[in-house]
C-alpha cells in the first residue's frame, strides 16, 4: 500500500515538472517587448490595486474589533443582568429574535427601548391618576364622561388662553324655536407679535345620546380681521323641542383664521341649556381649554409587515350617534399617514349609504419603514355626503391612531408586538 501510494506521488511530481517547463518553453517563445512606459503603467496599476487591497483588510480589521468588543460588552452587561437588549425582548414581547432583528436597526432598537423603558403597568397606571385629576377638577357630568373616555378631549393650545365672548339667547317655548345672537370678543390672545389676528366663531349645538354626542346644528360667523376686539353681530335661528332642549349643550369656539397655512382653535365657552329658563339672557363669559366631543367610533384594524415595510390599515365599521339617515346621505373615511407630524400621503374609501353601523371592509397599505414607525400616526376622518348629487362634504369626526403627544396609544403597542398579525379596535370619533 505504501509502495502505490508513493508511485503515485512521483508520478504527480512528474507531470507538474512537465507543466511547469512547458509553461516557460511558451512563455520564452512570445518574446514579449514592454516600452518604458506601459511598464510604468503596470506598475502604478499594481500599487494602486495593493493600496486597496490594504484599506479593505485595514477597514474589515476594524469592523471585527468592534464586533468584539459590542459582544464583550453585551457579555458583561448579561452577567450583571442588565442587557438592555435582554429587557427589550422581555418586555416586547415579539416571539423571535429574527423578528426583533427584522423589525429594528441597531440605532433605532436602542430609540425603541427609551420608548419602552418603564413597564407598561407603571405607564398605565400614570395614565389613570391624570384622569382621575381631571374628573376631580371638573364639575359638569358630561365633561366627566368625556374625559374617562378618551385622552384626547381635551387640547392644549400653544397660545396662552385669555379673553371673553359675549353672545346672547332668546328661546319662544310657544314656537320652539331658538335665536342666538353673537356680539363680540374682547381680549383673545395674538399668535404673532406686533400683528393683529383675524378671528371667527364656530357654533356647535349638540345634544347627548346614550353613548354618543350628536351636533343638531353647526354655524360659523363671519371673519373679523386686523384686531384682538373683534364684533361679530350675527344672528341665527333654529327650531328645537322642548325635550331635546333640556338636554342640548351650546358650544363656542373661538379661531385664529390664517389664509396660508392651518387654522387654530384659541379656546371655548361651553353652556348647557338643561336648567335654563330663556326668555332672553346676555352672557359674557371667560374662554375654556377645548374639549372635543365623541360622535361615534370606528372598527380599525392594524398590520405591520416589517419585511415588505408596508402598514396595512382595515377600515372595518362605522358608528355614528346622529342618524341623519336618507336614501342619498351616505359617509366615506379618509386615512391620513404622518410621520413625525408631517403628512406623508392619504387615502380614501368610496362613499357607503350611512346607517347605524356602517360597513366598509376597505385595505389601505402604506410604506413605512423600520426606522420611522415609532413616530408615525394615522388619523382617519369620516366625512358625511350626498350620494346623488355633488355637494360639500362634512365632517363628522375623526380617529387618532399612533404616536401623539410623545407616546403611543394601545392598538399602536399591540401592532408593534405582534408583527405581521392583523389587531382590530375600536377608536372614538372626535369633533
Amino acid at each position: 500500500m505504501d509502495l502505490y501510494i508513493s508511485l503515485t506521488h512521483q508520478k504527480r511530481h512528474r507531470r507538474s515538472i512537465d507543466f511547469t517547463s512547458k509553461f516557460l518553453a511558451v512563455i520564452q517563445n512570445m518574446n514579449i517587448n514592454l516600452g518604458n512606459t506601459m511598464k510604468m503603467i503596470l506598475l502604478g496599476a499594481a500599487g494602486l490595486f495593493l493600496l486597496v487591497s490594504m484599506i479593505i483588510l485595514g477597514w474589515q480589521v476594524y469592523l471585527y474589533c468592534q464586533h468584539r468588543k459590542a459582544k464583550k460588552i453585551k457579555a458583561k452587561n448579561a452577567a450583571s443582568g442588565t442587557d438592555p437588549n435582554k429587557q427589550y425582548t422581555e418586555k416586547s414581547n415579539l416571539s423571535t429574535h429574527s423578528n426583533s432583528a427584522d423589525f429594528l436597526g441597531l440605532s433605532d432598537e436602542d430609540e425603541y427601548l427609551d420608548v419602552k423603558k418603564y413597564d407598561y403597568k407603571v405607564y398605565k397606571l400614570q395614565e389613570s391618576l391624570q384622569k382621575l385629576s381631571l374628573y376631580l377638577q371638573s364639575s359638569n357630568p358630561v365633561d366627566l364622561k368625556l374625559i374617562q373616555s378618551n385622552d384626547d378631549l381635551v387640547i392644549d393650545s400653544k397660545v396662552e388662553l385669555s379673553g371673553n365672548l359675549k353672545f346672547s339667547l332668546l328661546y319662544d317655548k310657544k314656537q320652539s324655536k331658538l335665536q342666538l345672537t353673537v356680539k363680540e370678543a374682547s381680549n383673545l390672545p395674538a399668535r404673532h407679535f406686533n400683528q393683529h389676528n383675524d378671528f371667527f366663531i364656530r357654533i356647535k349645538l349638540f345634544t347627548s345620546l346614550p353613548r354618543y354626542q350628536c351636533i343638531l346644528h353647526q354655524w360659523d360667523t363671519k371673519i373679523v380681521k386686523n384686531t384682538i376686539n373683534p364684533s361679530f353681530g350675527d344672528q341665527y335661528t333654529c327650531y328645537i323641542e322642548k325635550t331635546a332642549f333640556r338636554k342640548a349643550t351650546l358650544k363656542l369656539e373661538v379661531w385664529d383664521f390664517d389664509k396660508y397655512s392651518r387654522r387654530d382653535v384659541l379656546g371655548e365657552v361651553r353652556l348647557s341649556l338643561s336648567n335654563l329658563e330663556l326668555s332672553h339672557i346676555e352672557f359674557c363669559e371667560k374662554l375654556q381649554k377645548v374639549q372635543k366631543e365623541v360622535i361615534g367610533e370606528i372598527f380599525l384594524s392594524l398590520k405591520y409587515l416589517p419585511t415588505a415595510r408596508k402598514l396595512e390599515v382595515v377600515l372595518l365599521k362605522v358608528k355614528t350617534g346622529c342618524l341623519n339617515t336618507g336614501p342619498d346621505i351616505g359617509i366615506y373615511t379618509r386615512v391620513d399617514f404622518y410621520v413625525n407630524q408631517h403628512k406623508m400621503k392619504h387615502q380614501k374609501t368610496p362613499a357607503k349609504l350611512k346607517s347605524e353601523i356602517t360597513v366598509f371592509n376597505e385595505v389601505m397599505l402604506f410604506t413605512v419603514s423600520d426606522s420611522v414607525i415609532n413616530q408615525s400616526m394615522i388619523i382617519t376622518s369620516v366625512y358625511e355626503t350626498s350620494l346623488s348629487k355633488d355637494s360639500t362634504r362634512h365632517l363628522l369626526g375623526r380617529a387618532y391612531v399612533g404616536r401623539k403627544k410623545s407616546k403611543e396609544d394601545d392598538h399602536w403597542l399591540s401592532m408593534l408586538q405582534c408583527l405581521r398579525q392583523p389587531v382590530s379596535k375600536w377608536h372614538p370619533l372626535l369633533i
